[in-house]
């Protein structure tokens, strides 16, 4: 009968060895599972680094409302906010339609003729000019067609006897802009005025949940490692303790998360105000807000970047606004990006170089044989009078969109990782350009349910002494720990912000 069957054995947790060999060596020894690897260390080596940097929205936000920090959150009582917003106070009109065709010499001979626009924003007695430099004085207030728009008398301005306006001037969609008024010496009347009145931006906040539990002497249970745990005020303990260590990522598993909401979230109501996505148990309906990436309307796509597509993207993005002047912009891109940025400058300068001073020190140190190369681009200024700083972003490099992201297909690193978020962090009238916001009351909120079970010092820690107040009861020996956050982000002048992706290989 085997000793495997016999019921004494059933709390054997290893079979017993019989060795039938007569040497005694190092081979015996380890085959009797006497011999197991030493330990170098304890201590646990984090192979892709520290996470402190890894969220650099949310340390440009300076946290957020409910953590007790100074910052640039503001706590509102709906889940949607609005801002008013203006853009530009004047405007080109466009052409609706045409009564003219082939032949026909509208304004020849200085004889009135007749431009109907989409709209009444052009008023009398006004010079307007069309896309190829053709004015024109307004007689009279545009009259509303049937078929649609407003036709205005014109006379062409400062025009020659045999000067007429071109047909293709007059054709749907084209673009006239309002001068300025002229009006007679004497006797004159009065041209009304336009006004413009702000639109509304609008977005909506999520609400993010996390929780853990623990039963029995988990809080009291000691690994075989050893972990370095940050604390609050920056210094760093070494820890055996279970619970601590399982804490530790709880936190960084939450500040990454937060990241992730802040930059990738998604608006999801629609335009008729309902929001499809509701939680099953409960019916209520489930809102997510617009992140950072979707609320940037300046996209475009590379694949080999050059400084020209560079500069001319940021350039387009920006212009015709009036107050970017001297304007510093945060290039937030992970590894891939860093070196495509810098080869791009590197091989624009490389054409001027030679003629600008002592630009090899810049790049070479050294001397003899003991060379070495190095110096690599961080930033460099736009020709319109702007300054990009490049800042190093690990969410792009190993965050979990990056995880999923194809891969360049030179490097093997993923495509996310060359994305380029331009973002204007200065501030706007005042205020931060990027704006955290949260629910009144329910910025931030954590607690216990407190069962009979030894409770561990960090979570402690989190209850403070407010901790008497956090303790739910259950006659159950588990206890849970859980936290709520309302939040959502806003860029007040996303327009001042671009996204630049990169699609090599796909």
């Amino acid at each position: 009968m085997s000793t495997l069957q016999l019921p004494q054995m059933k709390f054997q947790v290893q079979e017993s060895l019989f060795d039938a060999q007569s040497m005694r060596d190092e081979v015996n020894f380890y085959h009797q599972r006497q011999g197991a690897p030493s330990e170098l260390t304890k201590t646990i080596t984090y192979i892709l680094g520290s996470y402190n940097r890894n969220y650099p929205i949310s340390l440009m936000t300076n946290g957020a409302v409910g953590y007790g920090k100074d910052n640039a959150s503001v706590e509102i009582d709906d889940v949607q906010f609005t801002y008013p917003v203006m853009g530009q106070m004047n405007k080109a009109c466009i052409t609706y339609s045409t009564e003219y065709s082939a032949g026909d010499k509208p304004g020849i001979g200085n004889s009135t003729f007749y431009a109907t626009f989409d709209d009444e924003w052009i008023k009398q007695f006004y010079v307007i000019e069309s896309e190829n430099g053709i004015q024109a004085y307004v007689h009279e207030k545009g009259v509303p067609v049937a078929s649609g728009g407003f036709r205005y008398k014109l006379e062409l301005h400062a025009a020659a006897p045999e000067d007429y306006c071109p047909i293709s001037e007059l054709a749907p969609g084209i673009k006239w802009s309002p001068l300025f008024s002229q009006v007679a010496e004497s006797e004159s009347r009065s041209t009304e005025s336009s006004m413009v009145m702000p639109g509304l931006f609008k977005n909506q906040m999520g609400f993010m949940r996390a929780g853990m539990s623990w039963a029995g002497n988990a809080a009291n249970k000691v690994m075989k490692i050893t972990a370095s745990v940050p604390q609050a005020d920056g210094s760093m303990k070494s820890t055996n303790v279970w619970m601590d260590y399982f804490m530790w990522q709880f936190e960084q598993r939450w500040a990454e998360e937060c990241e992730h909401y802040y930059t990738y979230s998604r608006y999801n109501r629609r335009a008729d105000g309902t929001i499809p996505l509701k939680d099953l148990l409960t019916g209520k309906v489930v809102p997510t807000g617009a992140g950072l990436l979707q609320q940037i309307t300046n996209q475009t796509t590379y694949s080999d970047l050059s400084y020209k597509f560079l500069s001319s993207a940021i350039g387009d993005s920006l212009y015709g606004q009036g107050d970017t002047n001297n304007m510093t912009i945060t290039l937030l891109t992970g590894t891939g990006g860093r070196r495509e940025v810098h080869k791009a400058l590197l091989k624009e300068g490389a054409q001027f170089f030679g003629n600008f001073g002592d630009v090899v020190s810049k790049f070479v140190t050294g001397s003899g044989s003991n060379l070495m190369l190095g110096g690599y681009f961080d930033g460099f200024y736009h020709i319109d009078g702007y300054v990009i700083k490049i800042k190093h972003s690990p969410l792009f490099d190993t965050g979990r969109v990056a995880q999923k992201s194809p891969l360049h297909p030179k490097t093997g690193l993923p495509l996310e990782s060359y994305r380029l978020v331009f973002i204007d962090d200065s501030d706007v009238d005042g205020k931060p350009n990027i704006r955290t916001v949260a629910q009144k009351g329910r910025a931030y909120m954590d607690g216990v349910v407190k069962g009979l079970t030894p409770m561990p010092k960090s979570v402690q820690i989190l209850a403070g002494e407010s901790a008497n107040n956090k303790l739910l009861s259950t006659v159950q020996d588990k206890s849970e720990y859980t936290r709520f956050k309302s939040g959502g982000i806003q860029l007040m002048r996303g327009n001042r912000c671009f996204d630049i992706q990169c699609t090599a290989g796909q």
